[in-house]
């Protein structure tokens, strides 16, 4: 895999440079997180913010599918704050917090990552209040395959302009597209995270059975700075 041997060795690095510099206090690290955070993972959220951006003139919220332990969840959502202060958008989070459970024939050998990015809802929560965002993201715990449908059976009138698709899974993904497709405002993104990503092909196969099923709907977008994410879907 691409980068797998400079990944490797960074990490080891990273490693011992921790244990060479010792613990450090939480907070003393945030603040000055541009001190200790990667290359890829600062294109990633630069990428990120690009791309939301980009679709603060469309109308509709944010979802985010697959939050893991929410930095990217509340990377939006204040990012929402600074750009769109007195907008009605709001963030829409949908996770299990149990990890990748749920595997299909075409997730293939993803399987091996079964349990991989359990979250830790609690701990998400409390951050969630300490910077007054409740009123801004609704979390919606379970499986995207239930939660999903019954959100939008319930609220018919809600509405979408970016949708960030990390899931890595192939069944999760698909009922993200067909349920949002109709969802989608025109302007609007699906945004990938794993789009041809060996390690799990899921995602790829239901993006390119959307596009199939959906021709000439959308426009390819490739993210040329940034690793991840790795494909756009831009609503015509």
């Amino acid at each position: 895999m691409k980068f797998a041997a400079e990944d490797a060795i960074y990490l080891a690095e990273r490693k011992a440079l921790s244990q060479e510099l010792g613990p450090r206090e939480l907070w003393s690290v945030v603040d000055h997180w541009p001190l200790y955070c990667g290359v890829g993972n600062l294109a990633r959220f630069i990428a990120i913010s690009d791309l939301l951006r980009s679709v603060g003139h469309i109308p509709g919220h944010i979802a985010e599918f697959g939050s893991w332990k929410g930095a990217n969840l509340m990377f939006m959502t204040k990012l929402l704050r600074i750009f769109d202060p007195h907008g009605s958008k709001t963030v829409h989070s949908f996770d299990s917090f149990e990890g990748l459970t749920q595997f299909s024939a075409a997730d293939s050998d993803a399987t091996a990552q079964r349990g991989r990015y359990a979250g830790n809802l609690a701990e998400l929560e409390a951050l969630i209040a300490l910077y007054r965002l409740q009123d801004d993201i609704t979390i919606h715990k379970g499986y995207i395959e239930k939660t999903l449908p019954e959100l939008l059976d319930k609220d018919t009138g809600l509405s979408f302009s970016f949708v960030y698709c990390d899931t890595d899974l192939y069944e999760s993904t698909r009922v993200i597209l067909e349920s949002l497709h109709p969802r989608l405002s025109a302007g609007g993104v699906f945004v990938f995270d794993e789009w041809n990503h060996q390690t799990y092909p899921g995602e790829t196969v239901a993006a390119r059975e959307f596009l199939e099923a959906h021709p000439q709907q959308y426009t390819m977008e490739h993210v040329a700075h940034a690793r991840q994410p790795s494909l756009v879907l831009r609503k015509r």
